[in-house]
Order: C-alpha cells, then sequence, then structure tokens
C-alpha cells in the first residue's frame, strides 16, 4: 500500500499490555510522516528539475544535430558548386580554343585563297598588258601594211586601166623599116633534107604578154596576234568558241586558227 501520513500515523492497532507508551509512538510517527512528506516534495522538485533539464538537454541535442546538418549541406553544396564552377571554366577554355583555331584556320585559308587570286590577276594583268602592246604593234604594222596595200591599189588599178603615154611608148611595136627589109638576106631555099623548113621552125616565137597580178583581198589580214586579242575579248564576252572561230575565219587568214582559240579558251578557264 501506498506510504503516507495516514497509514503511519493510523491509530487502529491492537491494545496490548507492556507496549511503548503510545504518546511517545504517536509523536514519533508524526515526525516520520513529516520527514517522509519533505522527501517526497524534494522528490517532486528533482524530477521536475530534471524533466526541464532533459528536455533541454534533448532540444541543444536537436539543434546541435540540425546545425551540423546545415553545415555539412553548406559545406556539400559548396563543394559541388566549385567543382561546377572549374568545369565551366574548362569548357569555357576549351570552346574558345577551338574557336580560335577554327578562325585562324579560316583566316589562313582566305589569306591563301587571297594571294592565289592576287597572283592570278596579276599573271592576267601582265598577259593582257603583253595582248596590248602586241596589239598595238600589230596595229602599226597593219597600218603600215594598209597604206603600202593602198600604194599597189594604186599601181594595180592604173596597170587595168590606161597606161601612162611612157609606157605605151615603151611597149608600142615598132614598124618594119624598108632599109632593114632590104638589108635583111634571102630566105634560104628549101633543099632536099628540109633544112630550110628546120631553119624557119627554130625560130622563137615572140613572148606571150604577162597577165597583170591578181588583186588582193583587203578584208582578211594576216595578223594572228590582233586575232587573238578578238578572240580574247569574244571569250570575255562570254561568247561561244563556235562564234569566234566563225569570226576569225570571215575576217583572219590563220594557219592554225583552232591551236589559237584552244589557248585562248584555255587561259580564260585557268582564269
Amino acid at each position: 500500500m501506498p506510504l503516507d501520513r495516514q497509514a503511519i500515523e493510523k491509530r487502529d492497532f491492537p491494545i496490548g499490555r507492556r507496549g511503548y507508551d503510545t504518546a511517545a509512538v504517536d509523536a514519533h510517527l508524526a515526525r516520520l510522516a513529516d520527514e517522509m512528506e519533505a522527501l517526497q516534495r524534494q522528490l517532486k522538485r528533482r524530477s521536475g528539475d530534471s524533466l526541464a533539464q532533459a528536455a533541454s538537454e534533448r532540444v541543444r541535442a536537436i539543434v546541435e544535430a540540425a546545425e551540423s546538418s546545415a553545415a555539412a549541406i553548406e559545406s556539400s553544396a559548396e563543394d559541388e558548386a566549385q567543382q561546377v564552377r572549374a568545369e565551366a571554366a574548362r569548357d569555357a577554355e576549351r570552346t574558345r580554343a577551338d574557336a580560335l583555331e577554327r578562325a585562324e584556320d579560316h583566316v589562313g585559308r582566305v589569306a591563301e585563297a587571297s594571294g592565289e587570286m592576287l597572283r592570278r590577276v596579276e599573271a592576267m594583268q601582265e598577259e593582257l598588258g603583253g595582248l596590248v602592246d602586241t596589239l598595238r604593234t600589230g596595229a602599226a604594222r597593219v597600218n603600215a601594211d594598209l597604206t603600202l596595200l593602198d600604194s599597189n591599189m594604186g599601181d594595180l588599178r592604173t596597170a587595168a586601166g590606161e597606161r601612162p603615154p611612157e609606157v605605151a611608148a615603151a611597149v608600142a611595136v615598132p614598124e618594119p623599116d624598108p632599109a632593114a627589109g632590104l638589108s635583111r638576106p634571102p630566105e634560104a631555099e628549101p633543099s632536099e633534107n628540109g633544112a630550110g623548113t628546120r631553119a624557119a621552125a627554130a625560130e622563137p616565137a615572140p613572148p606571150a604578154p604577162t597577165a597583170a597580178p591578181a588583186e588582193p583581198e583587203p578584208d582578211r589580214v594576216a595578223d594572228a596576234e590582233g586575232a587573238r586579242l578578238i578572240a580574247l575579248n569574244m571569250a570575255l564576252n562570254g561568247q561561244a568558241r563556235e562564234e569566234a572561230d566563225r569570226y576569225l575565219a570571215e575576217n583572219f587568214d590563220l594557219p592554225d586558227r583552232a591551236q589559237l582559240l584552244d589557248e585562248v579558251y584555255a587561259t580564260i578557264e585557268t582564269g
């Protein structure tokens, strides 16, 4: 049964002889009950303090665990963020290096192509300059040839038409001289062996008049360089090879027209 004041100070003991003094026993039991109540009150106070302290310790442990977990999470997040930043920096550096390499390669190819194009343009300029010089020389030669041809045409027209008086007098057949006829020896009598007939047949016949030289055709000009320049101009203008061949055949007298056209159009295609 529970030990309380009533259980300690109970008075329902059986009465007998030769026992303790009742008043003394009651007083002792009263003091004992007081001590018991004091102990119970002290125990209650200590129990309340222990619960509060345990709760405080538990709360402190929970807070410390939360703080430790938060610190670990923060540290892990910082490490992960640093790793992500390092990887991003490496990717950016690799991308920049690749872009720089591609740009340098592209610039090199462009510079090489530009240099090749410049060399080809300079070669074409030199060739065109040579063709222009050749054309000028050919034009001067053609002009001189035309002047000489015009002079020769005048002589041919004069030879074909009326001859000058001095030329007519020079080529006139002289009249027979009577004195020369008297002094000419008599014709040989025909002999039995026909010697006189052979002598008469041996006399040379008068020379036949020579024909006038044919008039050269003025439309055709034998100038390969002029034909080359004209063919080059037609090729640069995009005209077909057949058209250029037909034009050269109609206006120039060339020894090898096909070879000239091959060289001109090969130059345009490689250019």
